[in-house]
């Protein structure tokens, strides 16, 4: 078997100290990625809890849950988009709290509708 390499004219190997030179500032950006992904779990799971205890809030009020399932549905985005409309802060908490509650909607189901 040939254990030849072949590799294209001009092409140098690079060492093990030149590789960590090529490297640099790589932890840097590993540690920027660590940081911003912990505050942005954090503010989607806080978003998430908020939106459930507002869920819930919501559909304890007996006038809510009255009708079929696509006018409840309807009812909920009327007064989300009336909450929406008083502030540019509230639209867009009450953006990711629907997104966050839509991307995780079986979760969502279950922790709405239990007792």
């Amino acid at each position: 078997m040939n254990t030849n390499l072949n590799l294209p004219a001009g092409y140098t190997v690079l060492s093990e100290e030149e590789m960590t030179y090529t490297e640099g500032g790589s932890a840097i950006l590993t540690g920027l990625v660590a940081v911003t992904s912990t505050i942005g779990f954090g503010v989607l799971g806080s978003s998430y809890i908020w939106g459930i205890q507002q869920g819930r809030a919501w559909l304890a009020q007996p006038d809510n849950k009255q009708g079929n399932f696509f006018t409840v549905l309807g009812r909920a985005f009327d007064d989300i988009g009336a909450d929406m409309k008083q502030s540019a802060s509230n639209a867009l908490r009450d953006g990711v709290s629907v997104a966050t509650l839509v991307a995780l909607a079986p979760l969502s189901a279950i922790l709405l509708l239990r007792k």
